[in-house]
């Protein structure tokens, strides 16, 4: 079992345009943020990409020391690897996280969340979620589970590749610092296919996908490439 500490110190400053909603130009401005983070974890994989068997779990918190805005921020994820024969490894993911204003204050438009794409496959990055006019501004929380089936025996060994079906389920939601924005609390699902192969460049996955449910305001992603570990 791990414990990573940190310091974090941002300052941000907040422009609007013409077309933004008027509150979000309410936002518009320099602040900044000093925030003790910390990590724990335990890492019992195999080995970090392409893992076939063991797991993975960890809890986030960040906590103000100074902010003009306070928030608090949690985040905890699961990730279980097993091996189901020779030609199947399974994995079940969950990541759940939330971020809060503390003394009435709401967060800012800059610390709301986001599902990254590799979590939550089939969508465009920062597209899904509440809106605030034409602007994604994300959610106060978000939660995600992953269900995939790993077949590493489909490509001949010597090409370090693999290939995979998968079905992600997610949904960010909340809106703290307006009643009058639809909070977009629904789920998001989505099946399809992931090739993995470990390139002399580094990790690389292809991924196909086809949406099963999602909100009429998301914009869907059917294919997607990216560099970096995956499975």
């Amino acid at each position: 079992i791990y414990f990573a500490p940190g310091l974090s110190l941002t300052i941000d400053d907040l422009t609007t345009n013409e077309t933004a909603s008027e509150l979000l130009k309410k936002q518009s401005g320099s602040s900044s943020d000093l925030m003790f983070d910390y990590s724990i974890y335990a890492d019992k994989r195999d080995r970090s990409f392409m893992p076939t068997s063991g797991y993975f779990t960890s809890f986030y918190q960040e906590l103000p020391m100074y902010a003009e805005d306070v928030y608090i921020k949690n985040s905890f994820s699961s990730s279980l690897y097993k091996e189901i024969n020779e030609n199947m490894i399974g994995a079940l993911k969950f990541r759940a996280s939330a971020i809060n204003g503390l003394q009435d204050d709401d967060v800012k438009i800059s610390k709301r969340l986001f599902l990254s794409t590799s979590r939550l496959r089939g969508f465009q990055a920062g597209r899904v979620g509440p809106k605030d006019g034409i602007d994604y501004i994300g959610g106060n929380y978000t939660t995600v589970v992953n269900l995939e089936a790993n077949f590493p025996n489909f490509f001949p060994e010597k090409s370090n590749a693999e290939i995979g079906l998968f079905l992600d389920a997610g949904n960010v939601w909340g809106v703290d610092y307006s009643d009058t924005i639809d909070d977009s609390n629904k789920l998001r699902s989505t099946i399809g296919v992931n090739t993995s192969w470990l390139s002399p460049a580094g990790p690389l996955s292809f991924i196909f996908s086809h949406n099963l449910s999602k909100a009429s305001t998301d914009q869907d992603q059917s294919f997607n490439f990216r560099l970096g570990t995956t499975f």
